[in-house]
This record gives structure tokens, C-alpha cells and sequence, in this order.
């Protein structure tokens, strides 16, 4: 018997991750897709799509479509690609027990921790786990404490932000002022080497500034899998690099350091009630610790290369979740990997999207 999952915003970039990493065995799953948007070419490369209302503007009239879609394609598992997704799925799944077998996902106490950067900050010092060094709007006091113990720059972040948007590095006082008067921020200390910060400051000044820039380093990606029953299914540890705009380079991290933050977050968030995917971004810091800044509840925009350096990390959660085996269909494992990211002129057969459109829902003819 096969597995039939929904896939959660399959359009995005980790949809079609996941989509891929199971590209292999579709004779063995049967995976369908939901969007709130009928164009994206990606939903038909999936099995049937369904049309469902946008996650944070109408979660009552999502949650009832989704459990239509689940009793009509006999779901065993739905998988969310969307921060807005893993927090809708775990406030579902914490109203309804019974369906927590068949959601890729943990409580909602813990999926709000994931998600807000400033919660995460909070849930890691009470546990003495390594987290970057935070605050939110304080006092002008406490600001300036803040900023003569950890320097500038430092970064300001959206505290439910993801993809790097709207993210701001911050040189100055007033800079820093500012943005802590905005709802909604938190600032981290900057970790990594503040050179490169004054260092591109000072060549603007000569060359102008650069069309395409980034101050990304190393990041240290650890991927972790809690199962239904707490315990922990495995920890994975890359070290990630993007060096241009479209590649990146990944690597197995093999530094002792990556694999205790992870087996203890990992350890952390199930006695707080998370299951499944655990995505934890860290980086050295000027000093050579290892902190966090950020946490993932799903899978990522680097599941595919963890898949193609050996690590089938969705594979492994559905066996977690379903109970039961799935084909094993990962490439043979690699040292280290440059993974280019092509933009490829791509769109969907309008015929597709006009039948998604009027009706609701597509399925591919078998």
C-alpha cells in the first residue's frame, strides 16, 4: 500500500524539495497539492492540486477545506512548507488529537517559539541553550547597554520573518533606535567578522555601492527529526556557503559543537511538545561560539541538498509519522556539493489553470 501525502503551499521553493526528493518514487506515493494561487507552474507536477483560502487571511475556511481534502484523498500525512503553515497545522493538530499522527508537526506553544525569533531567544536562555544575543523595544538605557556589549553593526529582523526579507544591518545608534521603535523587530547581535560590514562601508565610499551584495558566511544548517513519540530520529549537520547569487556550496559539518547544539535543541523542543522537522541556522560569531539565530519547524530551501549529500530527511519522517517503510531513493553520498540554482523560463499549461481555477482542484490524467 502507498503513501498519499498533502503537501502544504507546494508552489514555494520547499514544496518543490520536496517534490524532488521524492521524484523517485512516485509509483509508491501519491502526493497531492494545496495553493491559494492557481498559476504557480510547479502544482502540476504533482499528482492532483486543490485551491484552499490563504493561510492567515481565512485559517477557518483553510482548515475546512483541508479536512475535505483529507477525507477525500485519504491523507496519511500533511506536510507544511510555510512558516504561516506549520503554525496554522499545530493549532489544528492541538484541537484535534486524533489527527496528530497525520501532521507534520508538533503543539502550537512550541511551533509560536519556532517561529518568533524573539520567543526563540527567551526559550533558549531558559534552557542555557546558545542563542544570538537579542532585545526587543526597551528603554534607551537598556539599548545602549546592548550596544556597548555586543558592538555594532548588528542585525535588526522581522520576529516572524523568513527568506532574509526585510532584514537590516544596523552601523549606527540612531539606526538601531529606529528600528527598535518598529512593531514587530528584534535585534541580534551580528555574528561572524564585523569587518565585512566597515570593510564594504569604506568601498562605497570610493566605487559606489554594488547592484548585488551580500554579507552571508558560513552558516552552519542543522536539520533535526523529532518523531511522534519524542524521541529523536536523527541530527543533521551541514556547513552552507553561498557564494554567488544562484550556487551555493554544502558540506557534511563535522564539528562536534554543530551535533550537541542540535541533539540538544532537538532534546528541548520535545519536552515542549514538537514533533517533526527541527531546522536550527547557526553561525560562528566573531569569538568563535557557535550561536543560533533562527529556528525552522519544516523542511527548507536546503532539504534537497542534504538529500543529494546522502540524507533523506523527508523519507525518514514519513517512516516516522506513517509507521510505515518507504523506497529508498537517495543519490550516493557526497563529501561536499555546489548546488547551482538555475532560474528557468517556466509556465503552466494555461488549460491547467483554468480548470484549477473554475473548479477547485486539478488532477493529472492518468
Amino acid at each position: 500500500m502507498g503513501h498519499r501525502l498533502i503537501v502544504l503551499s507546494a508552489g514555494t521553493q520547499v514544496g518543490q524539495n520536496v517534490l524532488r526528493t521524492l521524484s523517485g518514487r512516485r509509483d509508491s506515493i501519491g502526493l497531492v497539492a494545496t495553493s491559494s494561487v492557481a498559476h504557480e507552474p510547479a502544482l502540476f507536477d504533482f499528482d492532483a492540486v486543490y485551491l484552499v483560502p490563504e493561510t492567515v487571511a481565512d485559517p477557518a475556511g483553510l482548515e475546512q477545506r483541508l479536512l475535505e481534502i483529507m477525507e477525500r484523498e485519504q491523507a496519511d500525512l500533511v506536510v507544511p512548507c510555510r512558516d504561516d503553515d506549520v503554525v496554522f497545522l499545530a493549532s489544528l493538530r492541538d484541537r484535534r488529537p486524533d489527527l496528530a499522527s497525520r501532521l507534520l508537526c508538533g503543539s502550537a506553544a512550541a511551533a509560536e517559539v519556532i517561529v518568533d525569533k524573539w520567543r526563540s531567544h527567551q526559550f533558549c536562555r531558559e534552557r542555557g541553550l546558545p542563542f544570538a544575543a537579542s532585545m526587543i523595544r526597551c528603554s534607551p538605557l537598556e539599548r545602549a547597554e546592548f550596544v556597548r556589549a555586543h558592538g555594532l553593526p548588528l542585525v535588526a529582523k522581522p520576529r516572524r520573518g523568513y527568506a532574509s526579507l526585510d532584514v537590516h544591518m544596523l552601523y549606527k545608534d540612531e539606526q538601531v533606535e529606529t528600528l527598535l521603535a518598529l512593531d514587530g523587530y528584534v535585534v541580534q547581535q551580528y555574528l561572524g567578522d564585523p569587518r565585512r560590514i566597515t570593510d564594504f562601508l569604506s568601498a562605497i565610499d570610493v566605487g559606489g555601492i554594488p547592484l548585488n551584495h551580500s554579507f552571508r558566511g558560513v552558516k552552519h544548517s542543522i536539520q533535526a527529526l523529532i518523531a511522534p513519540d519524542g524521541s529523536v530520529a536523527h541530527v543533521i549537520c551541514t556547513r552552507n556557503y553561498r557564494n554567488q547569487r544562484r550556487s551555493k556550496w554544502v558540506e557534511p559539518d563535522g564539528d562536534p559543537a554543530s551535533a550537541a547544539i542540535g541533539a540538544a535543541c532537538a532534546r528541548a523542543f520535545s519536552a515542549a511538545g514538537w514533533r517533526g522537522p527541527l531546522n536550527i541556522q547557526c553561525e560562528k560569531s566573531a569569538a568563535g561560539e557557535t550561536l543560533i539565530h533562527e529556528f525552522n519547524g519544516r523542511f527548507t530551501g536546503a532539504t534537497v541538498d542534504r538529500w543529494l549529500l546522502g540524507r533523506d530527511e523527508v523519507g525518514a519522517a514519513i517512516e516516522c509519522f506513517t509507521g510505515r517503510e518507504i523506497e529508498s531513493a537517495t543519490p550516493p553520498p557526497a563529501a561536499a556539493l555546489e548546488a547551482f540554482e538555475s532560474l528557468v523560463a517556466r509556465g503552466a499549461n494555461p488549460k491547467n489553470v483554468a480548470a484549477l481555477r473554475r473548479d477547485g482542484h486539478w488532477r493529472r490524467v492518468q
